[in-house]
Order: C-alpha cells, then sequence, then structure tokens
C-alpha cells in the first residue's frame, strides 16, 4: 500500500521549508506568491490531503469556509456560490455550501452542522433579512460572517448588497418612456429589503411622472409555477398591464411562461423586464431586456471582507458595501401598442 503523503513531502517536493508548507496549508503567516505556488502545485501533484479532523481538535485554522444559500437550484445563488468557490480555491481554502430551502428552522440545522466542523468562516444569504441576527441573539456562536443580498441591515455582520431601489426605479422608467403606464410588478414576497427597494424605486419613477399608486404588486410564492399563475391572472384582466416588471429571474421565467401560454406576443402584447442577467436570457428570443446584478462582484466583495476578519480583524467597524446594477436593454420591452394604449387609456 503507497504511503500517504505528508507535509514534509510537500516541502521537500515544492523546495520550501516544512513551516512554509505549513503555512500554506494552514493560513497561520503570509507566504510570498512564488513560494505559494510551488507549494499548492506540489499539493495536486502528491495528492497531499490536510488532516482537517485533526487541525479542528488543535485549534488550529481548518482551511474551511461555509456558505449558505437559500436555494441552490436557482440560477442566481448557484452562480454566487460558483463565484466564492473559485475564490476559496485560489486561496486555498475548501467551500462546504449548504441550502436552506428558504426555511430558517433548516437554516439553523445547517449552520450548526458548518459550525460543528470548525469552519474558519462564512458567506450567508439568509433565509431572512433578520434570521442571522436572530441565531447571533439566541448564543449561536458564529465565525467571521459576511451577509450577502440579504440581511442588510443586520447589526454586527458585515453586508454586501446591490443598489436595487436604483435598479427599480431604472427599470421603470425605461418602460414609462415605451408608453407603459400599466406595470404589473411580480414578486415572490415583498418580506426582504431587496425585493422591497426593487418596489420602491419602481413606485418612485411612477410618481415622478404622476402615476402614484398605478403599480400592481402581484406575488406569488418561490414557486415557478405558483408565480406564473399569479401573473396569469392579471394577464387575463380585461385591464390587463401592458408591461410587467420581474423582480427576479425566478419571476420574470414565469413571467414569460405566462405571457407564451396565453398566446401573447412579446413585447407586441406585453413587454417584460426582468431582474438577474444569466446566460438562458439570451437564448430565446425575445432576448430579455433585464436589471443585471454584479454577481462577480459580489462574491470578490464578499471574499474579501471575509479574509480580512478572518485574518484578525474581527472589532473593526462594520463594512456595508452597495454594488451597483446595469439596465441591459435588449428585444422584450417595446412601446405600447396603439390598440392597447387605447384600452388602457379607457380603464383610467
Amino acid at each position: 500500500m503507497p504511503r500517504t503523503p505528508t507535509i514534509r513531502d510537500v516541502a521537500a517536493r515544492a523546495g520550501v521549508s516544512v513551516a512554509t508548507a505549513s503555512n500554506v496549508v494552514n493560513g497561520n503567516r503570509p507566504v510570498g506568491d512564488a513560494s505559494r505556488r510551488r507549494v499548492l502545485e506540489a499539493i495536486a501533484e502528491l495528492g497531499y490531503q490536510v488532516d482537517r479532523a485533526a487541525s479542528a481538535l488543535r485549534g488550529a485554522s481548518t482551511r474551511l469556509v461555509g456558505m449558505v444559500v437559500p436555494d441552490i437550484t436557482n440560477v442566481f445563488f448557484a452562480s454566487l456560490g460558483h463565484g466564492v468557490e473559485a475564490l476559496a480555491e485560489r486561496d486555498g481554502y475548501d467551500l462546504m455550501l449548504v441550502s436552506t430551502s428558504e426555511d430558517e428552522v433548516i437554516e439553523r440545522r445547517r449552520l450548526g452542522a458548518l459550525v460543528g466542523r470548525r469552519i474558519d468562516g462564512l458567506i450567508a444569504v439568509p433565509a431572512s433579512d433578520a434570521s442571522m441576527e436572530q441565531l447571533a441573539d439566541g448564543g449561536v456562536r458564529l465565525p467571521p460572517t459576511v451577509l450577502v443580498d440579504r440581511g442588510a441591515e443586520s447589526p454586527g455582520f458585515d453586508t454586501v448588497r446591490a443598489d436595487c431601489a436604483t435598479g427599480g426605479y431604472e427599470a421603470t422608467r425605461h418602460l414609462i418612456g415605451l408608453g407603459h403606464r400599466d406595470i404589473a410588478v411580480l414578486a415572490h414576497s415583498e418580506h426582504f429589503q431587496n425585493i422591497a427597494e426593487r418596489i420602491a424605486g419602481c413606485r418612485r419613477a411612477l410618481s415622478e411622472v404622476g402615476l402614484a399608486g398605478r403599480e400592481r404588486v402581484v406575488c406569488g410564492g418561490h414557486n415557478l409555477e405558483s408565480l406564473r399563475g399569479a401573473i396569469e391572472m392579471e394577464l387575463h384582466r380585461t385591464d390587463r398591464p401592458t408591461a410587467i416588471f420581474a423582480l427576479t429571474n425566478v419571476c420574470a421565467l414565469a413571467a414569460l411562461k405566462a405571457a407564451r401560454g396565453l398566446g401573447l406576443e412579446i413585447p407586441g402584447d406585453v413587454s417584460i423586464v426582468g431582474f438577474d442577467d444569466f446566460d438562458w436570457m439570451l437564448a430565446l428570443r425575445p432576448y430579455l431586456t433585464t436589471v443585471a446584478q454584479p454577481v462577480d462582484d459580489f462574491a470578490a466583495s464578499a471574499w474579501a471582507l471575509l479574509m480580512h476578519r478572518m485574518a484578525g480583524d474581527v472589532a473593526g467597524p462594520v463594512e456595508r458595501i452597495l454594488l451597483p446594477c446595469a439596465l441591459k436593454v435588449r428585444e422584450s420591452t417595446g412601446p405600447i401598442r396603439r390598440r392597447l394604449k387605447a384600452v388602457a387609456e379607457a380603464h383610467r
């Protein structure tokens, strides 16, 4: 049976001291880029594996980082996890990713399992805006933690989020500029700060042109088919909306399915604006107009904050990072048709 490689074998292969190899593996002290690269190459060539359990028992760094997301099947959270994983790999960490299914009870249990593995740090998209704060207040001892997308005002946590209010404002201004006055806003729930900010941006844009209160906020839950059913009800109305502002990528897919299922032309009969920007939005015609969130910047900013905290600055002031969104105008939005305009004006 071949002998299991040791840290001494790694050091010898890399041409560095055992202490240097250990520092790369355990992150105890900084190591130059050239030496670090040679050690990582030696680890890969030898198949060296760190004994995480032994490291945890010694109280040393386990080089493990945990990540919690609400739904790993959602392309936004999957893309975010992929970005964090790449950064963890670059810096010599392993990532343990868990999903909570938007359930705070499951979130508590999964977090307990991660903490039990002695993770060095945590990046979390909470199940609710207050859930991580409640866990900390309830005595759960969390490692250095950064919250992403949700929980932006949670005291004691570094946070990274998008400027959702401006994103909602710009999307609605775009629709108004095309002549739309009856806009359905499709959301899974209004009970998240990021969603509420998107709706607030929409309302601000409408209010500026004398259309305060004209938005129709439709909440359909987290399930794709329930969202589709909710927006279909609006599209069945005599005074149906001429445009839909879908506040997540799942909401956008639901709106597209509903419109196509009813035989409506996009954008001829109904214009659609989404939120988030992923490859599938350019897979079928018409290409989707959408508000793009900077997913790569989410990952990079959260990882940089976490590395800073794990390096020892645990008592510094809380960091709040706000990232810009970008409106991508494509084919799914267009001027309101004359016939629809007449119908809309008749129902004012």
